[in-house]
């Protein structure tokens, strides 16, 4: 018998006559062993049939098997811990490579569609495109984005539920004045806790139950070159998940994009005598 199975026979028969945690716990401790010293989990599973075939011949199997299963779950534990571990870190991994795709398509998209970005309707498809993509990115409900050099009241494009009839009240009546204003006073992204994004967020004319304000708020300036404020992007997170450092550097990425595209814009728009602020509120 190898060394695995003389210890896997060593822990179970301790647990039989002994059927307790800490007797339990040895089951776990071999099964991190095991998976250290380069094991599979067949090499375990022969080890537990060599301890129980042994077991069997000395007890009564009933109470023999219900133990059985108990140490040998307990023993499996830790190649699950890995093998779960493992998936998670390839799921990240393949979310990860998605992301950059996506970040670097809509930038090759930006920079080529801000050649032609000369009327109000083409800007506002590249806005709801940047809401679209802003949502995806950052696992937001919703996404909007105001243009303007002044704090808007309403957005310009944006990105939400539209199948959900508190997400269709709330856009119809939100005024995004005080948060747009706090949001364009930062160089950076600015992260509103869910418990103070209601006093920042008049919805006048709504209900209460139809203003679906429960998670954090994220917002980001559209700057130009010199400074100037261009606009702002405004996402706001479910209630069961908040934003993280990661969702930060995404959007702060995004709207230096959406700011490049929208900076040139504007050139192109002032060259031919055209005026892209203030825009339709949709």
């Amino acid at each position: 018998m190898s060394s695995l199975g003389d210890r896997y026979a060593n822990c179970f028969s301790a647990y039989l006559s002994e059927p307790r945690e800490e007797t339990l716990q040895a089951a776990y401790e071999l099964g991190r062993t095991a998976l250290q010293d380069g094991s599979s989990i067949l090499d375990l599973a022969v080890a537990h049939h060599a301890a129980l075939r042994t077991a069997l011949a000395a007890a009564p199997a009933e109470a023999t098997l219900s133990a059985a299963e108990d140490f040998f779950l307990e023993s499996v534990a830790a190649f699950e811990v890995v093998q779960r571990g493992f998936r998670e870190a390839r799921d990240s991994a393949a979310l990860q490579r998605r992301h950059a795709e996506m970040l670097r398509q809509l930038a090759d998209f930006l920079a080529d569609a801000s050649l032609a970005l000369h009327t109000s309707d083409s800007i506002d498809e590249m806005l709801q495109l940047v809401c679209e993509q802003g949502r995806e990115l950052a696992g937001a409900v919703c996404c909007m984005v105001t243009l303007g050099e002044q704090p808007q009241a309403r957005f310009r494009a944006a990105s939400y539920p539209e199948d959900e009839v508190a997400w269709k009240a709330f856009v119809r009546w939100i005024d995004l004045s005080r948060v747009d204003a706090a949001v364009r006073d930062l160089s950076g992204p600015l992260r509103i806790p869910a418990s103070e994004v209601r006093e920042l967020i008049p919805a006048p004319g709504a209900p209460s139950d139809q203003v679906p304000l429960s998670g954090e708020w994220l917002g980001v300036a559209l700057c130009a070159l010199d400074g100037r404020r261009l606009g702002a992007m405004h996402l706001i997170d479910g209630p069961s998940r908040i934003f993280d450092a990661v969702d930060e550097a995404v959007v702060a990425h995004l709207g230096q994009m959406a700011s490049a595209a929208v900076e040139r814009a504007l050139l192109y728009a002032e060259a031919s005598g055209r005026h892209l602020f203030p825009g339709p509120a949709r």
